[in-house]
């Protein structure tokens, strides 16, 4: 029977007083070495865009700091509890001003090998669990 597996925060917390401003980090918990159809993980922000072509379906969900994605030429500011939900095909930036911490949940597992893409910025291949 299959078990929850917990993810604790403060396990990673280090990553997020480590990064310097302009970076992003991502590390995601769920993905193709324990799903079969779903991805997620934290993603952490320090006074940084990161312009990107949606090629999954993305639900975001804002837990510090202010959170900024633009869209189209329109800004949603997101506070921690707010919520996006962002379908494939657009072409948005994740932004800023300031630290801050999302966690995302993707939509399909293999999104990146559908669509070519070989790289995401913020991924520390050392972080990659094995498939």
């Amino acid at each position: 029977m299959p078990k929850p597996t917990h993810y604790k925060f403060s396990d990673f917390e280090h990553r997020l007083h480590e990064l310097p401003p302009g970076k992003s980090y991502i590390r995601s918990h769920i993905g193709p070495h324990n799903s079969d159809s779903m991805m997620g993980g934290w993603n952490f922000f320090n006074n940084v865009k990161v312009p990107w072509n949606l090629t999954c379906d993305e639900i975001i969900y804002v837990l510090q700091g202010t959170f900024r994605l633009v869209s189209d030429g329109e800004e949603y500011v997101c506070s921690p509890g707010d919520v996006l939900w962002m379908p494939k095909g657009m072409e948005i930036s994740y932004e800023s001003d300031e630290k801050c911490v999302i966690f995302f949940a993707v939509w399909p597992v293999d999104w990146k090998q559908r669509d070519g893409v070989e790289f995401v910025p913020g991924v520390d291949p050392d972080d990659v669990p094995p498939r």
